[in-house]
């Protein structure tokens, strides 16, 4: 288990769900259903770039990008501890140099996390 999830005491929301087309939007109708219409217009936008490239690769960004998304708010005190760092980098606190190093943390521990 990585650093990341040893951290949060708190047991994942969900089950890591397969990151296909078909298992993510489920994931985040749980997670944050506020977010299913970016979701769904985002995955229409890399369908579309798909087939304009004639490549999978934009299908693949797309699941690996809310997969990573899904793998952070399955844990919530590293969301909320992702969000306070994003907070402070946008807003110019003193120590943003070490808050985006937090940041680069915890977004390695997912990769991880992800096997990538």
């Amino acid at each position: 288990m990585t650093e990341q999830h040893s951290e949060d005491c708190e047991a994942p929301r969900i089950p890591r769900p397969a990151a296909t087309p078909e298992a993510l939007p489920k994931a985040v109708s749980r997670i944050t259903p506020s977010r299913l219409k970016e979701f769904d217009r985002r995955l229409v936008e890399a369908c579309t770039e798909a087939l304009e490239l004639q490549r999978l690769s934009p299908l693949h960004l797309f699941c690996f990008s809310w997969a990573h998304f899904i793998e952070i708010e399955r844990h919530p005190a590293t969301a909320r501890r992702l969000a306070e760092l994003e907070n402070m980098v946008g807003t110019g606190h003193p120590d943003t140099r070490s808050a985006v190093q937090e940041i680069s943390r915890i977004l390695r521990e997912t990769d991880a996390a992800l096997g990538r």
